[in-house]
C-alpha cells in the first residue's frame, strides 16, 4: 500500500471547489487549472491543463518546493448583442501553487507547452536522489 500525502491546501482547494459547484453549477477548475504531481524518479513533473492560453501568457515560479504557475485566460466573445445559452468557459487571470514534497534543483527545471498542456520538470537535488552504494568485499 502506498503512503499519499494529503497537502492541506489541496483539500481545501478540492472543498472550494464542491462548494463552488454546488451553489453556482459551475467548477472551480476554471480559477484553479487542475495539476496532476508524480515522482518520476530522478525528477518531480507537473502537469497542468491550460487549453487556449497563450505560452507568452505563462508564468512559472519556483521558491523552494513551492512552484507556481500564474497566467491569464482570454477568448474572443462575440459581439455585445450575443445572448449566451450557455457559458462555462472562464477568462481571467489564474494563479495555482503546489508544494514538491522534496528539494529540487531549481536550474535544471525545464517547462514544455504542447497541446493545451504544460509540463514542468523539476529535477530532484543531488543529495536527495537515491543512489546505490558498492560494497566492498573484506
Amino acid at each position: 500500500m502506498a503512503l499519499v500525502y494529503l497537502d492541506p491546501f489541496e483539500q481545501l482547494q478540492s472543498e472550494l471547489e464542491r462548494m463552488l459547484e454546488t451553489a453556482f453549477g459551475t467548477t472551480g477548475s476554471r480559477l484553479f487549472p487542475p495539476v496532476n504531481v508524480f515522482d518520476a524518479g530522478d525528477a518531480y513533473v507537473v502537469k497542468a491543463e491550460l487549453p487556449g492560453v497563450s505560452p507568452d501568457k505563462i508564468d512559472i515560479e519556483l521558491e523552494e518546493d513551492t512552484v507556481t504557475l500564474r497566467g491569464e485566460r482570454s477568448f474572443s466573445e462575440p459581439n455585445q448583442e450575443a445572448a449566451y445559452h450557455r457559458r462555462e468557459r472562464g477568462t481571467g487571470r489564474f494563479r495555482r501553487v503546489v508544494r514538491i514534497p522534496g528539494r529540487l534543483a531549481s536550474d535544471e527545471v525545464k517547462a514544455e507547452y504542447r497541446d493545451g498542456v504544460l509540463t514542468v520538470r523539476l529535477p530532484k537535488a543531488k543529495e536527495t536522489r537515491p543512489r546505490r552504494v558498492q560494497i566492498e568485499a573484506a
